[in-house]
């Protein structure tokens, strides 16, 4: 599914410098979540309010907001002890709760197969004893060939993720920069000895080797630092759980003269001389690496997977154990780095991953207890950092909260990566985190075509919400998830909005799809500024039955032309197919869309009926008004205005009196019945009156 999402199409053409948008400065919520632990590592549960200072760019600010949670047991809500001041009116809803968000993160660059495996066995066995059903996961993975992906966006829906996870395929790993680092520790005492020989064959083979693996950290830190700007747009701590047998720290900070015992310390010290002490161009970068990290408020536990495997070679076993302490760390394997950057972004490096267990209940503990700080700031569309600190008033605790924040800043100085993170949010978060995106109705119909099930999505764009789009370049995506979250169905064109000022637009989406049940949405984003609107619906496709009269979902209209229309992309070149199933005169009504205004005395519908396996079918039709509430039924009488036959299918043009209908919801039914051959069926839909 996201990787369909990253697959569309970038935008190649040159556009005008635009003049910058003017954003106005307003007073906003900010929400920091903190984590406070004792000397000996332990939530600290009771602290108030008043037990806390936050400096915001080393101001301290009034905290209004409150909020202590406590994950008291899996599968149970979080215990939720609120103690909020409303003297300041907030601006926008307040969130009851900030969610446990977490990624795991599956590194095949520095991995084995049998490492990753391991780590499929520990994010599995997370899924089964460490979530709650309010937890938010993500999947990433980074791959030498592939490159980084997100293969789940944050969601709760954790069935859908730990699908995702068990799918993974442990034959992208490709552990190479290691390879050539034990490679370099199995060199024989004459090996060594060929390093200090003056035609230098031997360290002429490793060095391009090295110089090679060294290229490949470099970009792979880039990546990471990469992500982390993205995730800083996200609000509040994300908690990243990664799986890798991390860099060697020799290819970073060179090679101790102690890592070979038993050969002459002098040559030893020559092979140390001649890999360096130390990359300096790798070293920056892993340091720009954590501090975007810090900055975007995300926490590393490193779960080392090389730890569960001996290494090919006794005597770099031996060459391990042997070696003092203080170089064990910066020998070949990525034991330094993985605790580097854990340490840097306050999290926790767990060095055997055979003890997965009690480590992930570690970081059940450790993310389990936190404290929700809110304060007021005027915000401004800068994109600027903002600096946060927390203090707590009582002595001996260790507080650990996001370290700042970046303001909101203008779309066009998004990242190709922060804009894909943008539409994933959109497209498949149940409640985006990046914007709160405008609404507007979503109507779905089902009819066949040729033998092939059909889903339609009908949208109404309301003028209101055209306004608030520039206009000049639009995208407009149509999704469609099958009951286990994959994507079934996927469209995307793009368009100008600008001749559609101050009306109504009507648009539609069609797929061919198989039986069975689905969800769907239509995301439209403004590709200069980022404003997005999102349309939900859901629909159900049956299994084809043996009966000799099918009909299909009935297409609502309304008197009067109301809507401007907006042409999609078409399943065949000459027209699409809806528009041959439902056809009605444009210039004289409009597709229903949402809730019906109370007065209007009379609804129409297009109903398309299958009579394959009827020779003359006389069809007639019948309807039934349930009003969902008091469950009284009404049966307006129906009126056939027109047939019309194409080849297997009748579509009849019907009108229903709606006979003052009280303002409610109602379940329409619409009944077929062939009088000769006896066959039924029918169909129904929701109706809002207003």
């Amino acid at each position: 599914m996201i990787s369909c999402l990253l697959t569309l199409p970038a935008e190649t053409h040159i556009r005008q410098e635009q003049p910058p948008q003017k954003y106005e400065v307003r007073v906003t919520l900010k929400l920091i979540q903190v984590y406070v632990a004792d000397k000996q590592g332990n939530p600290v549960k009771d602290l108030k309010k008043e037990d806390f200072i936050v400096y915001d760019n080393a101001v301290a600010n009034r905290i209004t907001e409150f909020e202590q949670h406590t994950l008291s047991g899996l599968g149970q809500e979080a215990r939720l002890q609120p103690a909020r001041e409303t003297a300041i009116p907030a601006p926008r809803a307040v969130p009851e709760i900030m969610n446990r968000k977490f990624f795991l993160f599956f590194d095949f660059a520095y991995n084995t197969q049998r490492g990753i495996r391991k780590a499929k066995e520990a994010a599995l066995h997370f899924f089964d004893t460490g979530l709650l059903p309010t937890d938010e996961v993500g999947v990433l993975s980074y791959s030498a060939l592939k490159g980084f992906r997100v293969n789940e966006f944050l969601s709760t829906d954790l069935r859908k993720i730990r699908k995702t996870v068990e799918a993974i395929d442990i034959r992208d790993t490709a552990g190479l920069a290691a390879d050539v680092e034990e490679e370099i520790l199995r060199l024989n005492d004459e090996s060594l000895k060929s390093v200090d020989s003056k035609d230098g064959v031997m360290w002429t083979k490793f060095e391009g080797k090295r110089q090679e693996s060294k290229n490949m950290v470099l970009n792979y830190l880039g990546k990471l630092t990469a992500l982390a700007k993205a995730l800083g747009f996200i609000p509040g701590q994300k908690q990243i759980i990664l799986f890798s047998s991390g860099i060697p720290t020799s290819l970073m900070q060179g090679i101790s003269p102690w890592l070979v015992p038993g050969i002459d310390p002098e040559k030893t010290r020559n092979l140390a001389a001649k890999m360096g002490m130390g990359d300096p161009i790798l070293l920056n970068a892993a340091t720009e690496l954590h501090k975007a990290m810090n900055s975007a408020n995300c926490t590393i536990f490193a779960f080392n997977t090389k730890s569960d495997e001996l290494s090919a070679s006794a005597e770099i076993d031996a060459t391990i154990q042997s070696a003092p302490a203080p170089f064990k760390p910066i020998a070949i394997t990525g034991e330094g780095t993985l605790r580097e950057i854990s340490k840097a972004t306050s999290g926790k490096y767990f060095g055997n991953i055979r003890e997965y267990k009690q480590d992930l209940g570690e970081v059940q503990n450790l993310t389990g207890t936190y404290y929700i700080l809110g304060y007021y700031i005027n915000e401004q569309w800068d994109g600027r950092y903002h600096k946060v600190r927390v203090e707590v008033k009582k002595k001996g605790y260790d507080v650990h909260a996001q370290a700042g924040y970046f303001n909101p800043k203008p779309f066009g100085q998004y990242s190709d990566l922060e804009k894909k993170l943008h539409l994933f949010d959109l497209a498949l978060s149940e409640r985006p985190m990046f914007q709160t995106p405008l609404a507007f109705p979503l109507r779905t119909l089902v009819f066949e075509d040729q033998d092939e099930s059909c889903l339609l999505m009908l949208s109404k764009i309301p003028a209101a919400v055209i306004d608030k789009f520039s206009g000049k370049k639009i995208e407009l995506i149509s999704l469609v998830f099958d009951e286990q979250e994959n994507l079934a169905g996927l469209q995307r064109w793009e368009t100008e909005l600008t001749k559609y000022r101050g009306m109504d637009v009507f648009t539609a989406f069609e797929a061919a799809l198989k039986p069975g049940a689905f969800r769907c949405r239509l995301v439209i984003r403004d590709l200069d500024t980022g404003t997005a609107a999102v349309a939900y619906g859901r629909a159900s496709i049956p299994m084809k039955g043996a009966n000799a009269l099918s009909l299909c979902s009935p297409f609502l209209l309304i008197p009067g032309s109301n809507f401007a229309y907006l042409e999609g992309p078409t399943k065949k070149k000459d027209s699409a197919v809806w528009k041959a199933i439902y056809p009605y005169d444009r210039a004289g009504y409009s597709p229903l869309m949402g809730a019906l205004s109370r007065g209007i005395p009379v609804l129409y519908a297009v109903a398309p009926c299958i009579v394959s396996g009827l020779k003359e079918p006389n069809i007639i039709y019948t309807a039934a008004l349930i009003n969902s509430a008091s469950g009284e039924k009404m049966t307006p009488q129906i009126s056939v205005k027109e047939r019309n036959r194409k080849k297997d299918m009748e579509i009849a043009f019907l009108e229903i009196p709606l006979n003052n209908l009280s303002p409610g919801s109602y379940i329409f039914y619409l009944f077929a019945e062939d009088t000769v051959a006896k066959a039924f069926s029918y169909a129904q839909t929701t109706l809002i009156i207003e």
